[in-house]
């Protein structure tokens, strides 16, 4: 077992069959010689249905062997069900289930259930220590250095956050080989935005363990959290680099059509300046990731971008834009009015979607 450099207070552990080894003996560490007397510690496991099918039998076994009671609380998976009504039946399992201050909530899945469980954790009146055990590339990518966790509202991505703080984050690259084909873009699409805005080099390292086996990425997860402690410390707004347009994209569709890194990863392509746009689609063709908006037109999705800005929910965000100046280019962060946003907006849209929905948008088509 290793540590990964996650640049964060807690511990962040990594290595080949740890999910199923350590989590139950590092909960009993941080209790030390404590007498807890015929106080029982309990553990209240938070997944969705396809992850818990597959490991949550063998997850289990270290608890049960440690006299630690635990409660399996699934929840739906994916961002369309990342909502408070998730959260709120989690907190009623933990008033069931009797969750106490001295006992623990573990996250046991992609990035959605994290959010998820660690909402419900953060609100829980009880209280309760949190641990993550993510099983995604992306919520492997984004989990370790996440201070906050985040739902939906109806299409609107991210309405509501809470603070967290997690104990551990345990990494476990057994996982990787079972994430559903249509989810493994998240991860890529995630790294992609770190390596557009610190390492470029990541882009190479990113196409190299895409066909490589699970167990390699320890030293490519460093490398991934390096990058993005960079890009903290110069100003954590450039890690919102294209949120509007994937937002829109996954909103539009009420996060069904595309997944997350899907639009993700369009809207960093429409967001790139033109001459780094073919290298690019070389990359994302070998990851298999799209490079065109497709079942739907410009004017829709322009649509629901005016709607999300006129409403607030974006009015008056920064937003993240490549600039030249003097030959040398770099991310500079603009604070446009609603007219200026959305005419950058505009304009990236049209790199991704379709030359006849683009010019049906200018003659006012729908």
């Amino acid at each position: 077992m290793d540590r990964l450099d996650c640049n964060r207070s807690y511990d962040c552990f990594t290595g080949s069959g740890i999910a199923d080894e350590f989590v139950a003996g590092f909960i009993l560490e941080q209790y030390g010689n404590k007498d807890l007397g015929d106080q029982e510690i309990k553990a209240a496991i938070i997944s969705d249905r396809q992850v818990s099918g597959y490991y949550y039998n063998a997850f289990e076994k270290q608890f049960v062997i440690r006299n630690v009671k635990t409660c399996l609380i699934t929840v739906e998976e994916g961002e369309q069900n990342k909502n408070l009504s998730q959260v709120y039946n989690v907190i009623k399992e933990f008033t069931e289930f009797g969750l106490g201050s001295n006992d623990w909530v573990i996250a046991f899945g992609g990035g959605s259930v994290i959010d998820i469980a660690g909402f419900a954790s953060a609100l829980y009146s009880g209280g309760s220590r949190f641990i993550a055990v993510p099983t995604t590339l992306s919520s492997m990518a984004e989990t370790c250095c996440a201070d906050k966790v985040y739902t939906n509202s109806g299409s609107r991505k991210n309405t509501a956050s809470v603070k967290v703080s997690q104990s551990a984050v345990f990494i476990d690259p057994v996982f990787l080989s079972t994430i559903p084909k249509k989810y493994i873009p998240n991860g890529y699409a995630q790294i992609i935005r770190y390596a557009l805005l610190a390492d470029f080099g990541l882009l190479t390292d990113l196409l190299n363990i895409a066909g490589s086996s699970p167990s390699d990425i320890r030293v490519f997860l460093n490398r991934v959290y390096a990058a993005r402690a960079a890009i903290d410390r110069k100003n954590p707004v450039l890690l919102t680099l294209g949120n509007e347009l994937s937002e829109a994209i996954e909103g539009y569709f009420r996060f069904m059509n595309y997944s997350e890194g899907e639009a993700l990863a369009l809207s960093l392509f429409a967001t790139v300046p033109d001459k780094a746009r073919t290298a690019l689609t070389a990359i994302y063709t070998k990851l298999n990731l799209p490079t065109e908006l497709k079942d739907v037109s410009f004017n829709s999705i322009m649509n629901s971008l005016k709607d999300t800005y006129g409403k607030g929910h974006s009015a008056g965000k920064p937003l993240v834009c490549y600039e030249e100046v003097g030959g040398k280019g770099s991310w500079a962060i603009k604070d446009p009015s609603r007219e200026e946003a959305l005419a950058i907006l505009e304009e990236r849209l049209g790199h991704i979607a379709s030359s006849s929905s683009a010019i049906a948008s200018k003659n006012g088509e729908s």
